[in-house]
């Protein structure tokens, strides 16, 4: 039995510590394997779609990472440019005098408890922080980068072909009653499913819309604002119409009338108007964030994991409010046995 016991403490020290060492060499590249991990359940319904016309799974998981690279890849690099070149010019340029004139307007209007000048510069420098810590950690080194991409498309490659099994391993590792592991890891597809298509993809497109509306007023630096709209457009309470409301404001403010009203037009129907009829059409049959969840999950995930928060953060607030549902299900809410009539006499 004492042997026993040493092996079995042994046993548990050298997982731990094989453990650790893991992490400490998969930690240079969590954001890429995670990506391609995430990427992989998100377009496992494409890499299906050709699968079921091609007959063949290696060659269509070959396609959609060369799609992926095109659509996703190339256009970033070009993006990133532009945004960080606008970035820089808008910093230079930046002149506190323009908001003292926007916030007398404002008063002028809505009176004197609209005084906005503290609250707007600090989202204006909270902004600009955000950008100057954010960009060298979104782009790295070139060698890094090039590295951690090969990894991401490699691990997308065996996850399109070989995922099916690794959810079915998943669903055994699971220390949770069968029904409860298949739920488990049906919420992992369908959350991660829903934080892609209903969060990612309406918020980037929000944000170029709303790029596309400054590119057609005539207001500087349209990638940068359409940048900060795209991340607006994950909190639910407070959404693009933080940033192209206010500008709209200041063209009017500057006797543009015509742009100004146009950019309120614009904005509320069509920049804000495509969260209300595409998300729900989009996140269709998948897991439905509720609005409290996807703010915590997105605030608490870029604070704590960074930019990739934006994934993260939604997903484990998500899968935590699943566990909580398994606890109430089998303790809270577990009905006691009725004892039997015959045999309680």
């Amino acid at each position: 039995m004492n042997v026993n016991k040493v092996s079995k403490y042994v046993f548990i020290g050298l997982l731990l510590v094989l453990l650790y060492l893991t992490f400490k060499l998969v930690q240079p590249f969590f954001t890429y394997i995670f990506l391609g991990l995430i990427l992989t359940i998100a377009l496992h319904p494409l890499y299906r779609w050709f699968t079921q016309r091609i007959k063949h799974e290696k060659t269509s998981s070959i396609i959609v990472i060369i799609l992926i690279l095109i659509i996703l890849i190339i256009p970033s690099y070009f993006i990133i440019t532009a945004l960080v070149k606008q970035s820089i010019g808008l910093i230079n340029s930046f002149n506190a005098a323009s908001i003292e004139t926007i916030n007398n307007y404002v008063i002028n209007i809505l009176g004197p408890r609209a005084d906005l000048v503290a609250n707007f510069n600090n989202v204006i420098l909270a902004i600009r922080d955000f950008i100057l810590k954010s960009a060298p950690s979104i782009a790295g080194s070139v060698a890094e980068m090039t590295l951690g991409i090969f990894i991401m498309f490699f691990i997308m490659y065996y996850g399109f072909v070989e995922g099916n099994n690794w959810f079915k391993q998943l669903r055994i590792i699971i220390p949770f009653k069968k029904k409860h592991g298949e739920k488990l890891v049906h919420e992992i597809k369908n959350v991660t499913q829903a934080v892609i298509y209903g969060q990612i993809f309406i918020s980037i497109l929000q944000g170029l819309l709303g790029g596309i509306g400054f590119f057609i007023v005539g207001i500087p630096n349209p990638v940068f604002w359409g940048f900060i709209m795209t991340i607006l457009a994950f909190l639910p309470v407070i959404g693009t119409g933080f940033i192209w409301a206010p500008a709209a404001i200041i063209e009017i403010a500057n006797s543009n009338y015509l742009g100004g009203i146009f950019l309120l037009i614009y904005g509320f129907f069509i920049v804000s108007g495509v969260d209300n009829i595409l998300r729900p059409k989009i996140i269709s049959g998948k897991g439905r964030i509720h609005p409290i969840v996807a703010l915590i999950g997105v605030l608490g995930g870029l604070k704590v994991f960074g930019f990739l928060g934006i994934i993260i953060g939604p997903l484990i607030a998500a899968l935590f409010i699943t566990l909580v549902g398994f606890y109430y299900e089998d303790y809270v809410n577990k009905k006691p046995k009725q004892p039997n009539p015959k045999t309680a006499k």
